[in-house]
């Protein structure tokens, strides 16, 4: 497991991606300013979680979290969407590296 340090308001550690794992997704995560630092603790108590970062704009934090089957990510990106005190939770799948999209 790799650990995330909530340093303060605003500044959580950061793990780096583990690699070992098949995939990898940004989970873009909006939750109520009271609830951040409660769901930040419960977010970093999860074993899939690598990253944890707050973050301005239309989401209040991003995580990243992976596994080895497209089931295993789903159930880890479900758990946090049904989070109490998680708004809402949008994830985006990293693509792998060999992708290469032709434009034109």
């Amino acid at each position: 497991m790799i650990a995330v340090e909530i340093a303060g308001p605003g500044f959580l550690g950061v793990a780096a991606d583990r690699g070992d794992a098949a995939l990898r997704a940004h989970v873009m995560i909006r939750v109520a300013p009271r609830d951040t630092a409660d769901v930040s603790h419960r977010l970093s108590q999860m074993s899939e979680l690598t990253a944890l970062h707050q973050i301005s704009g239309d989401y209040d934090l991003v995580a990243v979290v992976e596994a080895r089957k497209p089931d295993d990510l789903e159930r880890t990106v479900d758990r946090i969407q049904a989070m109490s005190g998680v708004k809402q939770a949008q994830a985006s799948v990293v693509l792998p590296r060999s992708f290469s999209p032709r434009f034109g």
